[in-house]
């Protein structure tokens, strides 16, 4: 980098780092006084918004407290206010479901595939830049200090998150919220991020997948990697080590290789800034002569300190594969817990797996999963450690009530503020006669599984088959090699096992003929990873990927059934 581009390097990541110690100790001071902060900004969010449409239709002006919150305003999803936002987007109209000024809309997938735009206000961007990734900076330059006597450092990362951006007819952006918050910021990321303005902000399909790792491949100090799943970065990782010689290849050249699907104009636009770097290409072919047995990140980017994504729950194969690429010593910080509605919780810290709520970020009520009246509600400093909840959220950008069918679970407390992890989601509960086996369960079922076996099952979906009589689940494992096949009936019989322990009542609708036992399948190597690429190739983001663990649709079962190993 030249002496400018060193300097801005700087700058930036201690503004960052600087920011996200304002966040861990805002975090701190809130934690300690989160019940009347709740409150607080529940009567804010009330009062401001009491002459919209929807405040006038649900009565804002007369509630004076909490209760009067939960008694007048009825529970959500967003079908209550997909009309409210098609006036929004199409007409530009105001004082609908929110007083506050819109400045994006994040773009989401839905739970069946059908596009949401969901309006984001000024406040709850702030939010996510300041809890999100400057936090993480703070968080990891904490953690390093404390491992080694030495901070962050300075150089470049590799950003597997998408930031790509469009605009409505009023010219209000539109994308993932991401691209939102880094927008106006958007000249110094080349200053922090390995890849080019061309390929952070795309605005047009291209092969992003050699795009990034070509130019993170050509940054022999690379700092970090971040994405908004994990499952982002293993998949990079896959792709350089299937294609490590085109990539050295195109690196000494310096060219985009032909064989690339890059449009012109952009393609033009990236050579222009690319040389040939045969020193660079012959230290990477050195380092990968060396295989792939053993960690290669370390011999490819010695510099390497810190990956920060989301790898919790559904996720925690793909950090455990993530981690046979870096070895040990490099830092995992899990991010944020967040949604497109809102950012709800913070990493407690680099290397942890939970999250601590945050109260000034949306309002909470949680419903008990067990509760038999699941209208009454708990509030933030009413929850018990080890129980489980469905979130209720209202949030800065005009949902209230809204159910966004999460469940955590109560892990602790910071002061009045609960420490959480994320369990499952509603919609991917799986019912065949009433048994409700969720994903935590199923999860814990494979993973024990794979261990008996020695294998690390990389990915599962389950289909509720109930063709047959009487129904049984399906279950479509992918390993993270090709095994035996003729231990699959061992496979099958230890994991109906493990699913009966993990749902007792699962179990004993096996033992009472309720449901059949349950058949498993083996899909081909990087099945889910293909299923990804094609998601992106139809226009959806990266960062609305979540596992695919049931098989809801027909599109999602012919898919998955067609990539079966046989």
């Amino acid at each position: 980098m030249s002496v400018k581009a060193k300097l801005l390097n700087r700058l930036v990541i201690t503004s960052q780092i600087r920011t996200g110690r304002k966040a861990l100790k805002k975090r701190e001071e809130n934690a300690r006084n989160a019940a009347a902060l709740q409150q607080e900004l529940l009567m804010r969010i009330v009062h401001d918004n009491d002459t919209t449409e929807y405040g006038r239709l649900y009565h804002f002006d007369e509630i004076k407290d909490v209760n009067d919150y939960r008694e007048k305003v009825p529970f959500s999803d967003y079908d209550d206010y997909a009309p409210y936002i098609e006036r929004m987007i199409k007409n530009d109209e105001k004082g609908l479901i929110t007083n506050y000024p819109v400045v994006h809309y994040a773009a989401s997938s839905g739970s069946v595939g059908v596009p949401k735009s969901i309006p984001v206000t000024k406040e709850t961007l702030d939010h996510y830049s300041f809890n999100g990734i400057s936090r993480s900076f703070a968080s990891a330059d904490k953690l390093l200090r404390e491992k080694t006597g030495k901070g962050m450092g300075f150089g470049r990362g590799l950003n597997n998150t998408d930031i790509s951006i469009e605009r409505t007819p009023y010219g209000i952006t539109r994308g993932p919220i991401s691209g939102a918050a880094l927008e106006h910021v958007k000249k110094l990321m080349p200053y922090v991020q390995t890849s080019p303005l061309e390929v952070l902000f795309p605005e047009a399909r291209m092969d992003m997948k050699y795009l990034k790792v070509r130019f993170a491949l050509e940054e022999e100090k690379l700092m970090y990697m971040t994405s908004a799943f994990v499952t982002g970065l293993v998949d990079l990782m896959n792709y350089i080590k299937n294609n490590w010689k085109m990539l050295c290849d195109d690196i000494e050249k310096g060219i985009i290789n032909e064989e690339i699907d890059v449009p012109a104009d952009i393609r033009e636009k990236l050579c222009a800034d690319i040389k040939p770097n045969p020193k660079r290409a012959a230290a990477l072919r050195e380092a990968f002569k060396e295989g792939f047995d053993t960690p290669f990140i370390p011999r490819v980017w010695p510099m390497l300190k810190w990956i920060v994504s989301i790898g919790t729950g559904g996720f925690k194969a793909y950090t455990e594969k993530m981690r046979e690429f870096t070895g040990p010593d490099i830092v995992f910080d899990q991010m944020v817990y967040a949604a497109s509605e809102a950012l709800m919780a913070s990493a407690t810290a680099s290397e942890e797996a939970d999250y601590v709520l945050l109260p000034d970020s949306c309002f909470y009520e949680f419903i008990p999963v067990d509760a038999e009246d699941e209208t009454e509600t708990k509030l933030i400093n009413e929850l018990e450690v080890g129980k489980y909840y469905e979130i209720v959220l209202t949030n800065l950008s005009g949902f209230y009530r809204y159910k966004i069918k999460d469940v955590i679970y109560v892990a602790g407390y910071e002061g009045e503020t609960p420490r959480i992890c994320f369990a499952y989601r509603k919609s991917q509960v799986l019912s065949i006669a009433g048994e409700k086996t969720n994903d935590e369960s199923a999860l814990w079922a494979v993973t024990e599984t794979g261990k008996k076996f020695g294998i690390a099952i990389y990915d599962y979906t389950v289909y509720p088959n109930t063709d047959v009589e009487p129904g049984r689940y399906e279950v479509y494992i992918e390993p993270d090699h090709e095994i035996d096949m003729s231990l699959l009936p061992a496979i099958r019989d230890e994991l109906d096992k493990k699913m009966g322990e993990a749902n007792p009542s699962y179990g004993k609708k096996v033992r009472d003929n309720i449901l059949s036992p349950m058949e498993v399948f083996v899909n081909q190597q990087e099945t889910h990873a293909l299923w990804r690429d094609l998601q992106i190739q139809r226009g959806l983001s990266g960062n609305q990927l979540k596992p695919v663990r049931v098989l809801d649709t027909p599109v999602k079962e012919r898919f998955f059934k067609n990539l079966i190993e046989k």
